[in-house]
């Protein structure tokens, strides 16, 4: 686990929990190196946790408590001390518990910062939360870097909506983590998936992904709602970006993800002006969708593709994945999967995963075996196999 240096004021806020032995290890190694190297602190730490030198006067009043607690009276003094204290511990914990993650907002730079542990699941936003224009969130296992105007929030305030988008990042990262190390056994992909995530969402930046000792880098740009996307493609850890990939990706993040950030932005009454929404509905549409409505969507999708031709939707309806900027492959691509969109893409991957198990899909995902000899099979045959049960679906 890497360290990361707190500002002051997130310390100061932390100490009295530190004090008390109520932090996270992690978060103790925080705050202990932030004190190694902050003298200020330290001071403050020290005064908080050392017992002071009194004046006369209180050493008089001491020294009356002490003649007291030798009389009668001592057992009854005793109990209503440990009563307050106890008080006092259970108040300051479960004030700790409520408040969970630490926030405080810089109004300087419109800068909301927030440093929580990855059990955190709740938080309490200051009213100042509406004027922040960048969040800065840093939990155990992840940091998130927001440029929050490119949110969309559905009309909902960000002292709302916030708490939510961060709960389900959290949640979405550790299921993927805890599925891949689950259903895969590649050594390398369980490597990159224990690796700590910077997340960085921001106007005008570029969709892509960096990895280093310790590290992943996802630069999602404004697209905030594919992190899950580019976390598994960064996991793959390939430079290409064919429809294998994509479609593994678009899967385990938007079909088996039950955190996925699209699920809580799409819903089926939106989808009544799109080609494929009747295809959906006989596919058994809800009015929100679930990870298992996903699924269901994209195989929607692919069977207007099929009956009604491409090129009527964005890149991830219709569009052939070899004319988009989303691939990244050989110029001259021979692969027949390319000619695919996304969403077919999508819907081969999770047919193939029914028919041939997780792990098989990964490993031919990965770029280890060929389609072959991963399903024995022949892409086309598969592709024929994988067409008449969409017709069946949604026909």
């Amino acid at each position: 686990m890497m360290n990361h240096k707190l500002p002051c004021h997130i310390v100061r806020d932390l100490l009295p929990q530190y004090a008390e032995h109520l932090l996270s290890e992690e978060s103790e190694q925080d705050v202990r190196a932030h004190l190694d190297e902050c003298e200020d602190c330290r001071e403050l730490y020290r005064l908080l946790s050392e017992p002071q030198e009194l004046p006369q006067s209180d050493l008089a009043e001491v020294d009356f408590l002490k003649k007291v607690r030798a009389s009668k009276t001592r057992v009854l003094i005793t109990a209503v001390l440990a009563v307050a204290v106890l008080a006092c511990a259970l108040f300051g914990y479960y004030r700790y518990r409520s408040s969970k993650a630490a926030v405080s907002y810089d109004a300087a730079t419109k800068t909301m910062v927030i440093y929580g542990r990855d059990d955190d699941t709740e938080m309490k936003l200051p009213q100042t939360a509406n004027e922040a224009e960048i969040l800065d969130a840093q939990y155990d296992s992840f940091h998130l870097n927001v440029w929050l105007p490119v949110l969309r929030t559905d009309g909902l305030s960000l002292d709302t909506y916030l708490p939510e988008y961060l709960s389900r990042t959290n949640r979405s990262l550790k299921f993927l983590r805890s599925y891949m190390r689950e259903n895969c056994t590649d050594e390398a992909l369980a490597s990159r998936a224990e690796k700590y995530v910077s997340l960085s969402v921001n106007a005008g930046s570029d969709y892509s992904w960096s990895e280093l000792e310790d590290t992943i880098n996802l630069d999602i740009g404004s697209f905030y709602w594919h992190r899950e996307e580019l976390y598994i493609l960064s996991l793959i850890g390939s430079p290409l970006v064919e429809w294998k990939q994509l479609g593994y990706a678009w899967y385990l993040g938007a079909c088996i993800d039950p955190y996925n950030e699209t699920q809580t932005t799409v819903k089926a009454e939106n989808l009544k002006d799109m080609r494929y929404y009747d295809a959906y509905v006989k596919a058994g549409g809800t009015n929100q969708l679930t990870a298992a409505d996903y699924r269901i969507l994209n195989d929607a999708i692919s069977y207007v593709c099929l009956t009604q031709g491409m090129n009527w939707g964005t890149a991830y309806e219709s569009i052939p994945l070899k004319n988009t900027r989303l691939y990244h492959g050989p110029a001259k691509t021979i692969d027949p999967g390319n000619e695919m969109s996304v969403c077919m893409a999508t819907s081969l991957i999770a047919y193939l995963s029914d028919q041939y198990g997780f792990e098989t899909v990964t490993s031919f995902c990965f770029g280890k075996v060929s389609f072959e000899k991963a399903f024995g099979i022949s892409f086309e045959k598969a592709y024929e196999n994988w067409s008449a049960e969409i017709m069946e679906i949604c026909g």
